[in-house]
């Protein structure tokens, strides 16, 4: 069959930079291909390269998302349209997070206009945790939840061999109006045998950097109870083996260049001997490669961040979340102050460039909890720190206490989804974020703490520690360090 895999358009419509290619949707085609189908991935972000990587105003950007959403003339849609008459799939999948969720029903509707006997699938997190609403639409078929490499597979030979859906386990379709959730897959005990990623399956290959095609999972799932993680793999953590990432890693610096990778592991050094043993392969080969990986502050020592450094770590990513001890219990997240301070301690004594993520606007913050998050980072002066505004998903504890308190609702149309900017998402009344603040306070307290946080990383000591962490990759690939420095321009300046 012919398959068209469509990653939506998202920053597109907002200019922001979109790093990295579509690594569900590579897994998929890989296994599709490897079935003898013909395949291609269609990332519409990757039509247009946005440069834009400073999110302090990302809420009034994303109304362009929202315009474009509900514009049927935007080129974009056009040249969604413009693929499918030039390929002529047999079916088409959509994947589907809930931050776009709007697109990926818009895209759907363009597909089904198109040809509405076009068969439309649609998975990724949202489907799989919303799969009734995600199925009120007309212009989707079928929804995959979960894990999606055995469902597809399964379900691309039931369709073309027309078999019975009934008996494709992993997803949920419509028949007489009634939707059908046939029972799930059971999770991939041994990851090793999915292969690689399709990269050479994407359109619009020239405009995507070397360091975009770095993006690898070396496993899948988090064993902790964060109250606002939905869990899409699951807490039980499954690992490929350490030979098996070491040998996509030499295959992407084979084929494509690539010097700077990112381990997008929800927590990369969950498994203690794990890490090691992939560190020392590096270190074995010398790949002369740079890495970088998202971890928490309690799984961090000086030896373990010593051995990651010598293998080619030169970037950390720890999500911090809040400087409230109250917020901090509120959110489960198993990690002290105390913990946070010592990691940040060590990365900063081993020169390893680091970056703290943060949150303001939970449900039960108040301005104190707020300010106290913004001392904190002071205090922990990681080379970039990261804030966003709460922005609840479905099945967390975080979005059950949202609902209890009244600030937010399960109970959305599909309508909302073109009318509401991605940030207000289920919210009751965008206006009412935080019980007992005000939108005018929070809205000071925003732009307050944004402006800070800007301030902060733009400091010229942590733009040239940034740039130093990059040093080797700049060294062997030139036109990324023009690309980064027409980046942070336009960050630093705002032009």
């Amino acid at each position: 069959m012919k398959i068209l895999f469509i990653e939506p358009p998202f920053k597109i419509f907002t200019g922001f930079v979109n790093f990295f290619f579509p690594m569900g949707l590579g897994s998929l085609a890989a296994v599709l291909r490897n079935a003898g189908h013909e395949v291609i991935i269609f990332d519409v972000d990757a039509l247009k390269k946005g440069s834009d990587i400073d999110f302090s105003e990302e809420y009034k950007r994303l109304e362009l998302y929202r315009e474009g959403l509900n514009n049927d003339q935007h080129w974009v849609w056009q040249e969604i349209k413009k693929v499918l008459n030039s390929y002529q799939p047999d079916l088409v999948g959509i994947s589907a997070m809930t931050p776009i969720f709007g697109s990926a029903l818009k895209t759907a509707e363009v597909v089904k206009k198109y040809n509405p006997e076009l068969l439309v699938i649609v998975g990724g997190p949202h489907p799989s945790l919303l799969t009734e609403q995600t199925l009120r639409s007309k212009d989707i078929d079928i929804a995959v939840r979960g894990e999606g490499e055995r469902t597809i597979l399964e379900l691309v030979k039931t369709i073309e061999n027309g078999g019975d859906l009934y008996k494709v386990k992993g997803i949920s379709f419509k028949e007489n109006g009634k939707v059908f959730n046939n029972e799930l897959q059971e999770p991939i005990k041994n990851l090793d045998e999915i292969p690689f990623p399709a990269r050479d399956l994407l359109m619009n290959f020239q405009n995507y950097t070397s360091e975009d095609m770095g993006a690898i999972l070396g496993s899948r799932g988090c064993p902790f109870n964060c109250t606002y993680c939905s869990h899409f793999w699951g807490r039980c953590v499954r690992f490929r083996s350490p030979q098996n990432v070491f040998q996509e890693i030499k295959e992407i610096r084979h084929k494509y260049g690539t010097r700077q990778f990112e381990l997008k592991d929800d927590t990369f050094t969950a498994n203690r001997k794990w890490v090691t043993d992939l560190c020392n392969l590096l270190i074995l080969e010398n790949l002369k490669i740079n890495w970088g990986c998202t971890t928490r502050a309690n799984l961090l020592d000086e030896d373990i961040l010593r051995k990651m450094q010598k293998a080619g770590c030169n970037v950390v990513r720890i999500g911090v979340e809040t400087g409230s001890e109250r917020i901090l219990k509120e959110t489960k997240k198993g990690v002290t102050f105390e913990q946070m301070k010592k990691a940040a301690k060590i990365l900063n004594k081993l020169g390893i460039f680091w970056s703290g993520y943060f949150m303001m606007g939970l449900p039960t913050e108040t301005e104190e909890d707020i300010l106290k998050t913004y001392q904190f980072m002071k205090e922990l002066n990681p080379y970039y720190a990261g804030l966003g505004v709460y922005n609840p998903f479905p099945a967390t504890e975080l979005f059950d206490q949202g609902v209890k308190l009244g600030l937010l609702s399960l109970d959305v149309e599909l309508g909302h989804f073109f009318q509401t900017n991605p940030k207000d998402y289920f919210f009751v009344n965008p206006s009412k974020r935080i019980i007992g603040m005000s939108k005018e306070k929070f809205d000071n307290l925003s732009s307050f703490m944004m402006d800070a946080f800007h301030r902060h990383n733009t400091k010229l000591q942590n733009i040239i520690r940034r740039g130093l962490a990059r040093r080797k990759v700049y060294s062997g690939e030139p036109k990324l360090l023009l690309g980064d420095l027409k980046k942070v321009s336009k960050w630093i300046f705002k032009i």
